[in-house]
């Protein structure tokens, strides 16, 4: 397990709500849908750990790519959505891009590999796109 090359981290300059607010734009922007979330604080908060800073997961998915990758290969339903966990630190959010082949050290099936690159890139992309947002709006 490669965990350091699995993931691309951003920092958005706002807080957890509002940062939420300005990923999602920014994914809707790119032609990308958020098909579930897990409150994953608040299922922490369930066990005996105590508070935890407020963070979610956000699967995000392009219904294009995904029907491309599977079309090819009905195993990279495995791969797809991507992963994306936004976690509050102060007053900045963090957000990290998880690369779901990379963080198993797993080859992706022959007709998912260029779809999830096309799709990591797209939410890349989003992902700079509403960190360079939150700058500008900095005072």
């Amino acid at each position: 397990m490669n965990a350091a090359a699995a993931e691309q981290s951003y920092v958005i300059a706002e807080q957890f709500d509002k940062a939420l607010k300005t990923i999602r734009s920014a994914l809707a922007g790119k032609e990308l849908e958020i098909t579930g979330e897990f409150d994953v604080a608040q299922l922490l908060h369930r066990q005996p750990l105590g508070t935890t800073a407020r963070s979610r997961i956000l699967l995000v998915d392009c219904p294009v790519l995904m029907f491309e990758a599977l079309a090819l290969d009905r195993a990279a339903a495995v791969f797809f959505p991507l992963h994306i966990l936004v976690s509050a630190t102060g007053s900045q959010t963090h957000v990290c891009l998880i690369n779901p082949a990379e963080l198993f050290d797993a080859r992706l099936p022959a007709g998912a590999a260029d779809p999830m690159e096309r799709l990591q890139a797209r939410v890349a992309q989003a992902l700079q796109s509403a960190a360079r947002r939150s700058e500008a709006n900095q005072p």
